[in-house]
């Protein structure tokens, strides 16, 4: 009869104590102390995965940061969540009162933006996944159809602020991890959305005459001074000068004064160029800068419709209606070195010579001397 021969070990319990086991409870602290040792090392590995996504969140975190001040702010944000997530396209939508606007360049038609929208509405600020067998929808006419979908919303304080969603072509390529780190972004960048709106709202104000709504004398000189190789641009200078206004103050009324010029400044508005700049320059000066406008006749006839349309609007009052006209001084800078400040003296002489010859008329020189 054979006998079972087990092994006996000597485990350390301290410098003078040892504790001598056998080969079977030796085999279960061993497995038990692998077992730990494993358990130890996924979890390692968990907060190590989470730590990259701590870090990401933090570097994608500050990139946004750079740029809260940029009007660009939102197709810096897009191309990003394109990279990080390797994704076709991204849009970014921002909620304005019932509707979602797309504020980034886009790849799709207008039916595919339509199907977005629904998305939104119907999972009504919650984020999604959606992975298709079948095209979700079809990208503009490049045979790049869309199978895989991730939207997220954008929240502050648990208001909805917008929508992100993100493209691929890929079957099957989003997944809940997906949805997870965007949701995480999401945080980052409402924030960096609302900061921005709020600087853009007080460089706005900063650079709007309060009573008009038209930019300001300062925003004017500070943004055309800096427009580069401005000696050598071509453009024209109109001084507008609202006839007899302090007679229509002393005889109707401060208030009335006022509507005046906001009617004035918003029919300006409404006659220029979105690349022109008009401003209040002081009292009932208007300043209006036409870049890259110098044909003289083309210029005269826009400048005439304007004098014309201002004469014929009728203006209330608490009681009562009238009208008022303007007087245009103009000069035109082309093909010609010249400083802003000489441009402008050129149209203000201009309006002084229409002011003493008649006033409601329109005066237009070019080509003076350096002064």
């Amino acid at each position: 009869m054979s006998t079972k021969q087990c092994a006996s070990y000597t485990i350390p319990y301290g410098h003078n104590d040892s504790k001598v086991i056998d080969g079977e409870t030796f085999e279960k602290y061993q497995r038990f102390t692998e077992q730990t040792i494993a358990n130890l090392s996924n979890e390692i590995t968990k907060l190590e995965e989470k730590l990259d996504v701590f870090t990401n969140l933090l570097e994608i975190s500050q990139y946004i940061n750079q740029y809260i001040k940029s009007q660009d702010l939102f197709p810096l944000i897009n191309d990003m969540l394109i990279g990080v997530f390797g994704a076709k396209y991204c849009t970014i939508y921002i909620k304005s009162d019932a509707d979602y606007i797309p504020v980034t360049p886009r790849q799709f038609s207008a039916a595919s933006i339509d199907l977005e929208k629904a998305l939104i509405y119907k999972y009504h600020q919650h984020h999604f996944v959606i992975n298709s067998e079948e095209p979700i929808y079809q990208s503009m006419g490049n045979n790049q159809d869309i199978y895989s979908c991730l939207g997220v919303p954008i929240q502050i304080n648990s208001a909805p602020l917008g929508f992100v969603i993100i493209q691929h072509q890929q079957k099957y390529y989003f997944t809940n991890q997906h949805s997870t780190f965007l949701s995480s972004l999401a945080n980052h960048i409402g924030v960096a959305i609302e900061n921005n709106i709020l600087y853009n709202k007080i460089v706005e104000s900063a650079s709007k005459d309060g009573l008009t709504n038209i930019f300001n004398k300062k925003y004017f000189l500070d943004t055309i001074s800096g427009m580069p190789n401005l000696e050598q641009l071509n453009y024209s200078i109109v001084m507008i000068d609202i006839d007899n206004f302090k007679m229509v103050n002393d005889t109707y009324g401060h208030p009335y004064g006022d509507e005046v010029l906001k009617t004035i400044c918003s029919l300006l508005k409404h006659y220029t160029r979105p690349k022109d700049i008009v401003a209040r320059y002081g009292g009932e000066e208007i300043i209006i800068f036409f870049n890259q406008f110098t044909n003289e006749e083309l210029l005269r006839q826009r400048l005439e419709s304007i004098r014309q349309k201002i004469q014929e609007t009728q203006i209330s009052g608490d009681t009562f209606t009238s009208s008022v006209t303007a007087s245009f001084g103009c000069y035109i800078k082309e093909d010609h070195p010249l400083s802003l400040d000489s441009a402008i003296k050129y149209a203000d002489d201009n309006l002084y010579i229409c002011k003493r010859s008649g006033k409601n008329k329109v005066i237009i020189s070019k080509q003076k001397d350096v002064i």
